[in-house]
């Protein structure tokens, strides 16, 4: 008949790689050490070769929604400025109201294709540098 083992060790385990039973934490244990053949130079250095590029998109962006935002608080803040708009919208004939939008529209299409010109030089600054 075979004898049981309590701790499900192989047989063939020697007896200085069973843990002892004594109560105390598995702090006399180390993990093994990493294969060499399984270790995996890294490609990319992880420390920033330079300082981080400015994103101008999000500060044009961010300033033009700034003076839209002052420009919106400065009508709104007095009644007769609101009241002046009012009068000026109503006086805009269907021509010239499209002529705002185009305009409106066009200044979108202008600071979009101004910033796509400012990212693509620097994506070509940071080409030359590799």
């Amino acid at each position: 008949m075979t004898e049981q083992n309590p701790l499900n060790t192989p047989p063939e385990a020697s007896a200085a790689e069973t843990v002892p039973l004594t109560g105390a934490p598995f702090a006399a244990t180390a993990p093994p050490a990493p294969s060499p053949a399984y270790s995996v130079p890294p490609t990319v250095s992880p420390i920033p070769s330079g300082t981080a590029p400015v994103r101008w998109g999000g500060v044009v962006w961010g300033l033009l929604l700034t003076l839209f935002a002052g420009a919106t608080l400065y009508v709104l803040a007095s009644a007769e400025r609101v009241r002046e708009v009012g009068d000026w919208l109503a006086s805009l004939t269907p021509g010239s109201a499209w002529a705002l939008g185009a305009a409106a529209i066009g200044l979108v299409i202008v600071v979009s294709a101004l910033l796509g010109g400012i990212r693509a030089s620097q994506r070509r600054r940071v080409r030359a540098r590799i």
